[in-house]
Order: C-alpha cells, then sequence, then structure tokens
C-alpha cells in the first residue's frame, strides 16, 4: 500500500520533475537522476522495471506517470539505510576496531550491486576517504562511509 503524497512533498517532486522535463516530458534515462535528487537511492535495475530506461529517447513519461515511479521507490522496503551499510562493513572489520582493508572496500565496491568503473571507483576514494589508509592497507570505515552518505561523523566516534 502507497504512503499518500502530501502537497508539500508534491511540490518538491514536481520542481525536480520540471528540471529534468522538457515540454511536460523526461526521458526515462533521466528517472534515476531526478529521484535521487529527491534524495532516494534507488538501484538502475528497480527504476527501470518501474518504466525508467537505459536509452535516450526510448520511453518519456509525464509527470504523473513520474510521481508514481516516484512513490513506488520512495515505498520500497528493499532499500538499505545507513546503519545497514555500517553493519555491512562491520563484517570486513576483523579486529573489530573500526578498520578495514581498503582492497576490500575496493573489491566490494567493484563487484558487488551495480558495478561502477575504476575511474568512478577513484573519485568516491578521493571524494569520501577522510583518513588515509596505514602501512598495512587499513583505514576507519565510519568515516569514509559518513562522507559518502552525506551524514555527520559521530561525536563519540574516536580513530584508532
Amino acid at each position: 500500500m502507497s504512503i499518500q503524497t502530501d502537497e508539500e512533498e508534491r511540490k518538491r517532486v514536481r520542481f525536480v520533475f520540471d528540471l529534468y522535463s522538457s515540454e511536460d516530458l523526461i526521458d526515462g534515462v533521466d528517472i534515476i537522476n531526478a529521484i535521487r535528487g529527491l534524495n532516494l537511492n534507488p538501484t538502475i535495475h528497480l527504476v527501470n522495471n518501474l518504466g525508467g530506461s537505459e536509452t535516450r529517447g526510448e520511453v518519456f513519461k509525464s509527470f504523473n506517470e513520474f510521481l508514481k515511479i516516484y512513490e513506488a521507490v520512495r515505498d520500497d522496503k528493499n532499500q538499505g539505510g545507513f546503519q545497514d551499510f555500517v553493519e555491512c562493513l562491520k563484517i570486513y572489520d576483523v579486529a573489530e576496531n573500526g578498520t578495514m582493508k581498503m582492497i576490500d572496500l575496493t573489491s566490494m565496491l567493484l563487484t558487488l550491486g551495480e558495478k561502477i568503473t575504476a575511474d568512478e571507483l577513484q573519485e568516491v576514494l578521493t571524494d569520501c576517504q577522510l583518513e588515509p589508509e596505514d602501512e598495512d592497507g587499513w583505514f576507519p570505515y565510519l568515516p569514509f562511509l559518513c562522507r559518502l552518505c552525506e551524514k555527520p561523523v559521530p561525536p563519540s566516534w574516536k580513530p584508532v
């Protein structure tokens, strides 16, 4: 059952739709970016299954169609949250000291879920790695994840 979209939320969705639309239609390729602009993080697969596209000019959606896709993504219970990501990275924290091997992170980002390129990986690492890895390849993952998810690093966190 879908949660009702209130007028304020509808205005925000319309604003983002208008940024990406032309002649009151949004190209299916742009739907993923528009939805991510509304602070949701769906997979490309999910959006394409709901009516998006990977080919420009193939599919166009009206505002009402876009709104239905947005609501489906917003209401999707299978999206991971920040705490889920923390728990996932804890698997690699073998010393239970808040660190993981950089090689494990890069391998995970390159092979699991939606694949990214080596260039995209380097951009993520450059933008999000607050603490350098040590001489053995370990680095604190919580500040990295906070930066990636645009969350403040908890004041209780202390570097190892």
